[in-house]
């Protein structure tokens, strides 16, 4: 209670503060996004503050850093209605091959970024660097981790949800630097927000250096968000996701869908799963009122109860198939929330079952039911369809914990004798600290 009231405090003093300045005509840095085996997304943001009446800027797309061979070039509209934010759709492109890009604009040059195609879905390529995250409360302290990042050899960062937090929330529990927007819920609020997460040089060097594949969790709109906010408060939700798509480096294949595969030859075949915006409300009551502490109920386990929605869910075990069924070796899972169980106290055992027959499967005390051991029936749809099916080497790459942990994922976890279907690996945050509220 003590370091949440030192928290709390040290935010009130901060909160008024102003945001750091925004210098030059591309001042939140260049972004590119991993596309396709011909394509590639590039990003940045015209600082219309800083350059007013920009209507285009130009862009090139090179083979080597200092653009000796500049392989493709062309002009693009500055909309001052997206925020000034520009994107690009490359085509043509060799498979599996890394290009240098800049955009040219106002009597300035943006800071030099790397995008790559994938390789040829029929080529077998020898190797797959990734580094994935989530969770970087900018309150929460600084991006040494996007540094490291930057400074390695790889060849996509995998970014697994709440790139920006909208609520005050996390602050309270760690606020090293000032984030002058304490809630968003309006587009500029939002838009503000990631103006204000860009503006880290470390991150604009990760964004530079490597291509992001993006998924949203929560933070990015509200708090634990299910899909009935599109019913409840249409404009806030409205508002969240065009600040995303402004802001991200990805090109919008149908409305607002962002679950995708990225097939890397014959090695690896990556799922990004979108775990909001298709998910039924969130469930059960918080025990004895202790924040984040929940008991399993029979409500949380009923059929047809689904984070995913059923057509993700069905596109997800199809294309799980058809990577098998084409002789990919690994199955890699962005996954924004836990597919292992978080259970503190375990109530399903014999001695339980005999004094109370009608316990729930899994019962037991878990540490929040917003991860998949809310929506126990599709869950347990998922790792037996792995386990039906033969589907063989697969790994969830996880966020939202904000704590490094690794599980073997089986299929019936209070069955020792159930076969292991896929292993879990949780990455720590960014910076969002761990504490007593589930955020």
């Amino acid at each position: 209670t003590g370091g949440l009231v030192g928290a709390a405090s040290l935010g009130g003093l901060t909160a008024c503060a102003p945001p750091p300045d925004l210098e030059g005509v591309f001042s939140v840095g260049v972004a590119s996004g991993l596309h396709s085996p011909d394509e590639v997304v590039l990003w940045t943001r015209v600082d219309l503050a800083n350059a007013p009446g920009t209507t285009a800027v130009a862009w090139e797309l090179a083979t080597d850093a200092s653009f000796g061979t500049v392989v493709e070039s062309g002009n693009a509209e500055v909309d001052p209605a997206a925020d000034g934010c520009v994107k690009v759709l490359v085509g043509g492109l060799a498979p599996g091959t890394s290009y240098w890009f800049r955009f040219l604009g106002a009597g300035e040059t943006s800071t030099v970024g790397r995008a790559r195609t994938l390789p040829d879905p029929a080529s077998s390529p020898p190797s797959l660097r990734v580094a994935f995250c989530s969770c970087q409360s900018y309150a929460g302290g600084w991006y040494g981790a996007w540094r490291d990042i930057a400074s390695r050899d790889l060849d996509a960062v995998l970014f697994l949800g709440d790139y920006i937090y909208e609520s005050i929330a996390i602050q309270l529990l760690r606020r090293l630097r000032p984030e002058p927007i304490d809630e968003a819920d309006t587009l500029e609020e939002y838009r503000a927000k990631y103006r204000l997460y860009r503006s880290d040089p470390d991150l604009q060097a990760a964004h530079a250096a490597h291509p992001l594949v993006p998924v949203w969790d929560d933070h990015e709109i509200a708090n634990d968000y299910s899909r009935t906010i599109f019913t409840e408060d249409p404009e806030r939700a409205a508002a969240a996701y065009q600040a995303w798509f402004e802001y991200m480096p990805v090109w919008p294949t149908e409305g607002t869908r962002i679950h995708r595969n990225l097939r890397w030859g014959d090695l690896a075949d990556v799922f990004m799963l979108d775990s909001r915006q298709y998910r039924d409300v969130p469930l059960g009551e918080p025990l004895l009122g202790l924040l984040g502490l929940q008991v399993m109920t029979g409500d949380l386990q009923s059929v047809g109860r689904s984070m995913l929605g059923e057509a993700q869910r069905q596109w997800f075990l199809d294309a799980l198939d058809a990577a098998q069924g084409d002789g990919v070796r690994w199955k890699l899972v962005g996954n924004p929330v836990m597919v292992a169980p978080i259970r503190l106290l375990d109530l399903d055992t014999p001695e339980m079952r005999a004094l109370d027959p009608s316990l729930p499967k899994h019962a037991g005390v878990y540490l929040g039911t917003d991860s998949w051991d809310g929506y126990g029936w599709e869950r347990d749809l998922v790792l037996s369809h792995l386990r039906d099916n033969g589907i063989q080497d697969v790994a969830f790459l996880t966020g939202d914990q904000h704590t490094f942990m690794a599980a073997p994922v089986s299929t019936d976890y209070d069955d020792p004798s159930a076969p292991l279907v896929a292993y879990e690996y949780t990455g720590g945050s960014v910076t969002s600290p761990s504490g007593p509220l589930e955020v």
